[in-house]
């Protein structure tokens, strides 16, 4: 079929036509358009490229709801009919391309009317429901459905878990939970044997979030968790989260989870010894834990809770193979020092990131000139365990001697001012690495230079001292980073380096005149292949 040719020349017409273009070129062609309203049109342009558009057009279905009707050029969105979003599950219940669906999104504010009310005497508000049924339907019909996505602000209902149950392709889930304390039915998800990516977010224990035990429990295909609790819970200094309402089913069946990639962020809850036993030690390869427990920076209304896991470390050991979090700690740097073959490790910067932000704050670079000059570091309050220089050393300890050859990316935290001797330490422990963030003492710059050389494959390096060289312009980093980084000693394989609050990509070297010189422009970070240092240090799950 996709060798058939295809002309748009009449055959009774003598003169010259377009040029045949066989089926798979034009598959080809449409393949790069990643744009909803460009495969729209190509979809209204002929019958051929309607029929080899269409599957990719409805591949990927995202509905965002808004509680407030919006104005395009002064005109209400949806004048005539509906809102786009009711207008959208209507296409998709009522036609026939619902079956070409592998990825469906709801997303939005959802008004529903009359709460209080409805909530006093204990039912779901009716457009709720509706919503539910057909959201239902929809999914019946969706024979390929692979991902499916609730973002919206009200909750998942029954029914809807029931026809996620049944769909034989369904491998991603992501359930957001409200935030409102009104109640509603708490439902016990049903498992979903072919599930394996589960993400659950804003969770919270008083807004009557669903039971995803028994979905833990049941679904022994899933290897990649994903739980985000609400931050209210750790700023109220409010221990309301109960891990055996999660993993309780699992602890009484003696289930381990073959997890290999778990996240966990906003946790808030006492250690329970039985929890290490939940996830499987040998198939874990990635961990990633933001605002869970004490560490650096912590705040002290919570150390009642968190030292419930610093002074009772599991015990189980996972060898990862990735592992990112915003708290460094002692018991951080254990864990670090027990395993073996760690390639990735992200100290997430807090201060430097927002969820808002994914750009790059502030950084250094290579043997600035002496006109610059950095300024103070931020203050940071000391891990509740270890002080600061104590901690720095520890994390080098456990790198250097337990994951120093197998360690190929390496962020560390932003408030940590490396020495000359910590420097020659990391280098000649890690002579591996590929991408490295760092800061360095402003007096000891010229040390990295010097031990650079040693990262053979190093290609990617951020200074993260705040504000060296952020008041020089774009041009004179150009002009400075043309010659050095053109100079023998070096690193040759250097491709991205971030000074100041800019990302900057290293080419060939070229010559101007008798001057050696390499190649410098300006990027985003974005355009660093994935995974890199500048992606994960990010308080995302």
């Amino acid at each position: 079929m996709f060798c058939s040719a295809v002309s748009s020349r009449d055959p009774s017409d003598e003169g010259n036509g377009v040029v045949v273009l066989p089926l798979n070129l034009i598959a080809l062609i449409i393949s790069y358009l990643d744009d909803v309203a460009d495969l729209a049109r190509a979809c209204r342009t002929c019958r051929v490229l309607h029929y080899m558009t269409l599957p990719q057009l409805y591949q990927n279905v995202t509905l965002h709801s808004y509680d407030q009707i919006r104005y395009i050029n002064g005109r209400p969105e949806g004048c005539g009919s509906a809102s786009p979003f009711s207008m959208g599950l209507n296409g998709l219940v009522t036609r026939n391309v619902v079956g070409l669906v592998r990825s469906f999104g709801l997303s939005g504010s959802w008004k529903e009317h009359d709460l209080e009310e409805h909530a006093r005497v204990g039912r779901v508000p009716d457009n709720s429901m509706m919503l539910n049924m057909v959201v239902r339907a929809a999914v019946d019909r969706m024979d390929k459905l692979d991902s499916f996505r609730w973002e919206l602000n009200t909750k998942m209902l029954s029914t809807v878990y029931q026809g996620l149950a049944l769909r034989p392709a369904l491998s991603s889930l992501s359930i957001r939970f409200p935030s409102l304390r009104l109640p509603r039915p708490s439902i016990v998800i049903p498992p979903m044997p072919h599930l394996r990516a589960l993400k659950v977010t804003d969770i919270d224990p008083l807004c009557y979030p669903d039971d995803i035990s028994l979905l833990l429990l049941g679904s022994r295909s899933l290897r990649d968790l994903k739980l985000h609790w609400s931050p209210r819970m750790r700023d109220n200094a409010e221990p309301s989260v109960l891990l055996n309402s999660y993993f309780g089913r699992c602890m009484a069946a003696n289930y381990a989870m073959p997890l290999e990639h778990f996240a966990a962020q906003n946790l808030y809850a006492f250690h329970d010894a039985e929890i290490d036993q939940v996830v499987n030690p040998r198939t874990i390869r990635s961990f990633t834990s933001i605002n869970n427990k004490g560490g650096m920076g912590s705040e002290p209304q919570t150390a009642f809770v968190d030292d419930t896991w610093l002074k009772k470390p599991p015990k189980v050991v996972w060898d990862l193979e990735m592992l990112r979090e915003d708290s460094p700690s002692k018991m951080g740097a254990e864990l670090i020092s027990r395993g073996r073959d760690l390639r990735r490790l992200y100290l997430i910067n807090p201060k430097r990131f927002t969820a808002s932000s994914r750009s790059p704050a502030t950084t250094a670079t290579i043997t600035p000139p002496d006109s610059y000059h950095a300024s103070t570091p931020p203050n940071a309050s000391d891990s509740p365990d270890v002080c600061m220089p104590m901690l720095t050393n520890i994390y080098l300890d456990a790198l250097t001697t337990s994951q120093g050859d197998s360690l190929r990316h390496l962020l560390l935290s932003a408030q940590w001012s490396l020495n000359e001797l910590q420097i020659a330490r990391l280098v000649r422990g890690c002579p591996n690495l590929t991408q490295l963030g760092l800061a360095v003492d402003i007096n000891k710059r010229s040390c990295l230079v010097l031990l650079l050389p040693f990262l053979a494959e190093l290609y990617a390096l951020r200074l993260m001292n705040d504000a060296w060289m952020d008041s020089k312009s774009d041009e004179e980093h150009l002009a400075v980073m043309a010659r050095e980084m053109a100079l023998p000693e070096r690193p040759a394989g250097m491709r991205y380096l971030e000074v100041g609050s800019r990302v900057w990509e290293i080419g060939q070297i070229y010559w101007e005149g008798e001057e050696k010189k390499r190649m410098v422009r300006r990027i985003g970070w974005e355009i660093v292949p994935e995974p890199n240092i500048w992606s994960m240090d990010t308080l995302e799950i």
